[in-house]
């Protein structure tokens, strides 16, 4: 089999895995090298992103509550917003046990959840999005997001999963509701 570096000019990794860049490095260890999570140069790598921006940028503008811009279901302000912000921490490989993480998780799981396990477009005022808000798209990027961060065996996530899944196949049982959108 040939080394995916075979296409290159030159190997790329010696610069990915410079410290000067954190999750630059934690990602080049995790998806290139293959390291395991508790390899003690992927902690590292992993903890000086957590210490560096853009993560800790992020999480620097995050609500103690767990949300960021304003409160409630928080799709909006597109890429600014908590779905946006904890999509963003996945792709970058924050730290799913860091509290700040974990927070925003149970928020998402709380407030943009819908009533058929789909995640949604909502109203503001911390009320659910309404089952027609679903969206697709959202929905498997946060899960992909949630499930990075270790809440698969949270019974919200599953109805997610359960929910993307019917979306998918068209097995299944996907509640959806009249929509006040043309």
């Amino acid at each position: 089999m040939v080394s995916w570096t075979a296409a290159l000019n030159a190997d790329p990794l010696s610069w990915l895995l410079e410290d000067a860049n954190p999750a630059v490095r934690h990602a080049a260890l995790r998806q290139l090298l293959d390291r395991a999570y508790d390899d003690p140069e992927v902690q590292s790598a992993r903890d000086a992103a957590m210490r560096s921006d853009p993560i800790a940028a992020i999480m620097a503008a995050q609500d103690p509550a767990g949300w960021w811009v304003r409160p409630g279901s928080s799709y909006l302000p597109k890429y600014s917003s908590t779905v946006w912000n904890v999509v963003f921490l996945d792709q970058l490989g924050a730290d799913g046990n860091d509290p700040r993480v974990r927070a925003a998780c149970a928020y998402l799981l709380d407030y943009a959840q819908a009533a058929n396990g789909g995640f949604g477009v909502g109203s503001a005022g911390g009320h659910r999005p309404p089952p027609s808000s679903a969206i697709h798209c959202l929905n498997g990027n946060l899960l992909r997001a949630l499930i990075g961060f270790g809440w698969l065996d949270d019974e919200r996530v599953r109805r997610a999963v359960d929910f993307q899944a019917a979306a998918i196949t068209g097995e299944g049982e996907i509640r959806f509701y009249k929509s006040s959108l043309p």
